[in-house]
């Protein structure tokens, strides 16, 4: 039994050696398949270029990797002049090989080179950073000789030939759209500018050096975010297929009828394309060396838009239009009706909609003689990231009644051209009443109803007089009779019928409206002009033009009793000249107009011409009034 279990032992001995034997041969066999595997998959840096070539031909130095370069460290170019690089092309090939796919990856890095001189020249191996590693390229020899016929006629079987380029420059345009050709005057149209890029352009592209043109006639807004990425959709037009870019979408307002026209839009187009070269060397198209690249540079101009605006029917027509085409609803809102005199109150009317919002001026609101009113205060709430311009704005009139008693304010009106009905609406709020009472120091003087015939005098006429000796009576002598007794008598009737003379010129002056905004011109004006100074100085240079603009034409407005929806750059010479207005001051007028939408648009910094037009239209104000 003993001599068994020794046998066994031995024999498990053996066995064992054998097998760590093997194992140690497996395990040898696992590193080197794969220290293999590794270097299959090393870093591999090929350069290539032509073996000869001629001085002053130009020829093609790449850099093939399997991996994509985090950056190019070193290449030494001594004896030659670099026209361009480096250029990169990506390629991409699978293979079928007993069944199993391999791919195969190749980036390539371009120079375009041109010798310097004749003679037999090397460039030395490039380095390379790829993904943390510097690997390094071969050397490579060219021979240059002196003309280009002996470089041709010594040509190795591996020189490559460039295929022709397949670039049309057709595959490349940008086209404007308008959304309506025969608008009302003043209706919204949406004009559409749309890139279109063939499929020539096979490298990516990008557009720079976008020109908004000024458009005369028009107030406009852009629409959505010009800079943003506007995505791309596919269109296929005479059988070729194209990319097409949204660039600009623009809301315009026709000031006139007649026949008007969209400016052209301009654009610089960078695009890269690809092209395939001939070969006869097996290995640049497996490196990548069989394609180029070339970027393609294009100065492009879209087609002009023409619009037939129609005038607006004189059919319903109301004598108050207010000259604004959409969809308009209109809400008014007095912040109190109960209050005490010199107790200030607010009156806000907010038109909301679609539509030339910023036609809404100064509203004919009929206010009773006895409330002192403040020029409006315009906000704005304009909404121009959507399809269309929409919003609202809010006219509000800070009220002060300076007597007692009940005040009716009559319903305010407001009308539009409504687009889809092609006809006239008057919105109409309702009449707000205040009850004011009489306020703690107010001097005895109260009104019953709104009419200053109604007033009566509830004090006494003559306050009591004390009989004391002062500076107007000698000692001894009786003040009664004598005449400051009988000055002092009648001074307060004098006053009181000088109060009633002036009461009533303002009542009349607040009855004619044409009078009331010639009076108020300038000082509207100088408000406005003080919002403006104000974005001036916040360089919000579109609100700023628009504010200009608002007020010039609001000022000739109100200063010639002119309605707003009769004025427009070519009516104004007219209006004016009827008016008496002298040729220089009319043509000063339409110059800033016209500055002021061209500086608008222009995509320049102007802070300088802001501060010029701001000066501008101060002294066109300032001229207007000296000379009236």
């Amino acid at each position: 039994m003993y001599v068994f279990i020794r046998i066994s032992k031995e024999k498990t001995m053996k066995l064992f050696v054998k097998l760590l034997k093997a194992n140690i041969l497996l395990f040898l066999l696992f590193l080197f398949l794969l220290s293999s595997f590794q270097i299959s998959f090393a870093q591999t840096c090929k350069s290539s270029a032509p073996s000869q070539v001629a001085v002053g031909q130009n020829f093609n130095y790449n850099i093939v990797l399997n991996e994509k370069a985090t950056k190019i460290l070193s290449v030494n170019f001594d004896n030659f002049t670099v026209l361009g690089g480096p250029n990169q092309s990506f390629s991409s090939s699978t293979s079928w090989i007993n069944g199993q796919a391999t791919q195969n990856t190749t980036y390539t890095y371009s120079y375009v080179l041109q010798p310097k001189k004749a003679g037999t020249f090397t460039i030395p191996a490039a380095t390379v950073s790829v993904g943390g590693k510097q690997v390094k390229s071969n050397a490579v020899t060219i021979t240059v000789v002196n003309t280009q016929n002996q470089q041709s006629s010594r040509q190795s079987s591996s020189q490559t030939k460039q295929t022709a380029q397949t670039f049309d420059e057709n595959d490349v345009y940008v086209k404007a759209y308008a959304s309506k050709s025969t608008p009302y005057q003043g209706e919204e149209v949406i004009i559409t500018h749309k890139l279109y890029v063939g499929q020539s352009v096979n490298g990516g592209y990008q557009v720079t050096g976008v020109n908004v043109p000024s458009q005369s006639g028009f107030w406009s807004y852009t629409l959505g975010d010009p800079d943003g990425t506007a995505p791309a959709t596919t269109e296929v037009i005479n059988g070729k297929r194209f990319s097409v870019h949204e660039i600009r979408r623009t809301a315009v307002f026709p000031q006139k009828s007649g026949k008007l026209t969209i400016s052209p839009f301009e654009l610089d187009f960078v695009g890269r394309v690809f092209y395939r070269v001939q070969s006869n060397n097996p290995w640049d198209d497996f490196f990548g060396g069989g394609q180029r690249a070339q970027d393609i540079n294009l100065k492009i101009k879209s087609n002009s838009v023409q619009l037939n605006v129609k005038e607006l029917p004189q059919n319903g027509r109301p004598d108050d239009f207010s000259g604004v085409v959409g969809n308009i609803t209109m809400k008014a809102n007095l912040s109190r009706n109960q209050l005490k005199t010199n107790d200030a109150t607010n009156l806000t009317i907010t038109l909301s909609g679609t539509g030339n919002l910023q036609y809404i001026d100064n509203l004919n609101l009929n206010f009773p003689p006895d409330l002192d009113v403040s020029d409006p205060k315009i906000t704005d709430n304009i909404n121009t990231k959507g399809n269309s311009v929409n919003g609202s704005r809010s006219v509000e009139y800070v009220i002060i009644p300076r007597m007692s008693g009940e005040f009716t304010i009559p319903p305010i009106t407001f009308s539009y051209f409504d687009l889809q009905t092609k006809s006239y609406k008057i919105l109409e709020s309702p009449s707000f009443t205040l009850n004011v009472e009489k306020g703690e120091g107010d001097a005895g003087i109260t009104t019953i109803g709104s009419s200053k015939s109604d007033i009566k005098i509830l004090g006494e006429d003559i306050r009591f007089i004390k009989n004391t000796v002062n500076g107007f009576s000698k000692k001894n002598e009786d003040f009664f009779a004598t005449p400051w007794y009988f000055f002092y008598l009648l001074l307060p009737l004098f006053l009181f019928l000088i109060l009633i003379i002036l009461r009533r010129k303002k009542i009349e002056d607040n009855r004619d409206i044409a009078k009331l905004k010639n009076k108020r011109a300038n000082r509207v004006a100088r408000k406005r002009l003080k919002r403006a100074h104000k974005l001036l100085q916040e360089n919000k240079k579109e609100e700023f033009y628009i504010e200009i603009s608002q007020v010039l034409w609001g000022y000739i407005s109100d200063k010639f009793q002119i309605p707003l929806s009769e004025l427009s750059m070519e009516s104004v010479n007219t209006k004016l000249k009827e008016k008496n207005l002298n040729e220089e001051a009319i043509k000063e007028f339409l110059t800033t107009l016209d500055t002021c939408e061209f500086a608008r648009f222009s995509p320049e910094d102007s802070s300088q011409l802001m501060n010029d037009m701001y000066t501008q239209t101060l002294q066109f104000i300032s001229k207007i009034e000296k000379n009236i």
